[in-house]
Order: C-alpha cells, then structure tokens, then sequence
C-alpha cells in the first residue's frame, strides 16, 4: 500500500543504559517533517527534559516490569499488541533501537512484511565491523564521539542527548549568567551497575562529598537503589534535563550511549564506572534485586567506550570488581574518586560542540525505506 507520506514506526526496549527512548525519539522529531511517525516502547517512564515526543506513543510494559516469563509475555502479551498495531499503522518502516529478540522481529516480518532497520551504535558493532545475527535487517550504525572518524557509510555523526542541546552554563561556558545562582552538583548516573554495587558506590561517593565538597549538591539519576535521603541529595527519574547538565561540575556514569552523549559533549568531567565480569552476582545471602543483565557484547562496548575516554582525556576510568569485597570496592572508588578531585573537577576535553547525528539518522531512515527492493 502506497501512503501520501511514508509511515514510521518507533519500536525502542527498556534500556535505560542506552537510552534508547532517547536517542530514538530525537530522531523521530527530525522524521516527522517528511513523515507520519508513531512510537512503541517498553520503558515505562515518561523520559525527563526537552526530548518528550510530539507523535503518538504507546508504551508497552515490559516483562521486566510485569515480572512475567519472557517467552510467555511475548506470545500473550506483547506480540497481539504490535499486531495490532502493525495492522492499523501500517508502516513503510519499522525502525528498532534497543535489545529485542530476533524471533520477535522475524515474525513481525513474516506477519506484516516491511522495510526493518536497526538502530545501533558503533562501539556495539562487533571488531572487523560484522553484525551479529541480531542486526539482520538494514542497520543504520549511529557515530561515537570518541570515534576518529567514520568507519562506514552508514556511520552518522554521534547523537547528542536532547539535554545537552538544552543546556546552558556548567560544563558549556565558563561561567553562569549574570545575577544566576546554580548550586554545583555532581551527578551520579549509574543505570547498568549491578543493584549492590550500586548501593555501594551511591554509599561511598556521598560520603565523599560531604566530606570534600559539602557546599555542592549531589543527583542520583535514575538510581534502582537511592537509599540515602540527605540534605543536598536529590532523586532525579527519566534522564538528564537541560536544567541539571546547565549546573553540573562532574559525573560518575557508566558509559552507555545516553550518558556518554551527555556528559563528554558538556565537558563535564567524569568518573567512567564499569565492572568486572562477574560482579553482577549479588552479595551472599541477599535478595537479588530485579534487573535487567546486559549481555558481554554490551559490557565490552562499555569498557571499549570508557577506555577512550580515558585515553583521550575525557575523565578516568575505574573498573570496580562488584560488592563481594566491599572494603575492596570502597578502596578503589575513593582512591578514584581523589584522583579526581586532585584535578580540580573543571571542564576538559571537547573544545567546541560536536556536529550532532539524529538529522543524518533520519535521512538514512528515509534513504533505505525509499530505495528499490532488490530484484
């Protein structure tokens, strides 16, 4: 069926280390100037700041959130709501971000037939640059701001989280408007630690601050743990807002997409966290807390991406070796966390504004969903 206007539509995971829901919806708004968009996503929170979609979304819970078995979620739940709205849509495209089965899009291919393309980043694309089997349909491979430079003709430049665009003042510029107070905060991003080595460092790096810095605030954003409720501890949800990256002074994130394309391009000096493989267990006699595990190919992009930093001088990285030592641990985020405050916590790194992708990204969308099927 031939439309006025092509069809689009958004398909992201739950994922908030990629922040997939994100990076997927900045690109939908590039989209809709030269086509009709519709989103679905199994992120239950309504993201924070500028990048809340103007097209239609639908949120589709996630069996992480339902506690449900994941096979019988996708065949009970999941698959008769994308029917339906595969049915009523009808999309040209189907553009998937994120970490959904690839039985789960083989049979939304063999039930409504359509263009796919993938979204994925170029630190997740695998060394020799061969997609997995999970990447079959026509990928579109979003830039890494710590990338050299392209690597495919497919590679857009690096996708800028939406707060970063928003922002004013903190890392940006060198000094606030005049007459303007901020109070200097530190973020703690930690989504894809695992829940007691969150709780761990959440523990041992606000103590650190109340000690070192007491006049600055502290962010837990997006936090699974967020035990501590403390004068100057505040408890942020659905990402970064233009508002807090504006009168942030440092980060301790662990380098997924979101936080990478948030933190680096805002010269914001960060402590990169990743962990060993392993230390996901949970201590001894604990109640393992629900998450979600991301696989190995994602925990190498993550060191691959915190080693760059590191080397291009965009923050330090630690890899801490989970809560089973907790003295261990506490050791080596302090003796960390001192190297960083001995710098001095100022803006380094990018000199300007990198070119930002999600225009690139949307055309590339539009370029595969027009060119002619294959003879």
């Amino acid at each position: 069926m031939t439309h006025p206007r092509r069809r689009v539509l958004l398909l992201s995971d739950d994922d908030v280390v990629t922040g997939t829901l994100r990076r997927l919806t900045r690109i939908g708004e590039h989209l809709t100037a030269e086509a009709d968009v519709v989103m679905a996503t199994l992120a239950g929170q309504v993201a924070a700041g500028p990048q809340e979609p103007r097209f239609p979304l639908q949120r589709i819970a996630s069996h992480h959130s339902l506690n449900a078995d994941p096979e019988i979620w996708e065949r009970d739940y999941l698959m008769p709501r994308l029917d339906r709205l595969m049915s009523g849509f009808t999309p040209d495209v189907l553009v998937v971000d994120g970490d959904l089965p690839s039985r789960l899009l083989e049979r939304l291919d063999r039930a409504h037939p359509t263009v796919h393309v993938r979204l994925t980043s170029a630190a997740e694309v695998p060394i020799g640059g061969k997609l997995t089997a999970r990447s079959t349909p026509t990928p579109v491979i979003l830039g890494e701001i710590t990338e050299d430079g392209a690597q495919s003709a497919a590679t857009t430049a690096p996708l800028l989280d939406a707060a970063v665009r928003g922002a004013t003042g903190g890392g940006l510029t060198a000094g606030s408007e005049p007459g303007e107070t901020r109070a200097p905060t530190v973020v703690l991003d930690l989504p894809g630690l695992s829940p007691d080595t969150t709780a761990a460092v959440e523990d041992a790096a606000l103590e650190f601050f109340a000690s070192r810095r007491p006049e600055w605030r502290v962010a837990l954003l997006d936090s699974a743990v967020a035990r501590r409720t403390a004068p100057g501890v505040e408890r942020i949800s659905g990402g970064a807002t233009a508002e807090l990256v504006s009168r942030t002074v440092g980060a301790l994130a662990v380098p997924g997409h979101r936080a990478m394309h948030t933190w680096t391009p805002a010269r914001i000096p960060t402590l990169w966290l990743t962990e060993g493989p392993g230390s996901e267990r949970p201590i001894r006699g604990a109640a393992e807390r629900p998450r979600r595990r991301l696989r190995p190919d994602q925990q190498e992009a993550l060191r691959r991406r915190a080693a760059r930093c590191a080397e291009a001088g965009w923050g330090h990285h630690a890899e801490l070796d989970g809560p089973q030592d907790m003295d261990a641990l506490r050791s080596r985020l302090t003796e960390a966390l001192e190297l960083m405050d001995g710098r001095g916590w100022v803006p380094s790194g990018l000199a300007r504004m990198p070119e930002d992708g999600a225009e690139q990204a949307a055309q590339a969308i539009l370029r595969v969903v027009s060119a002619p099927a294959p003879a």
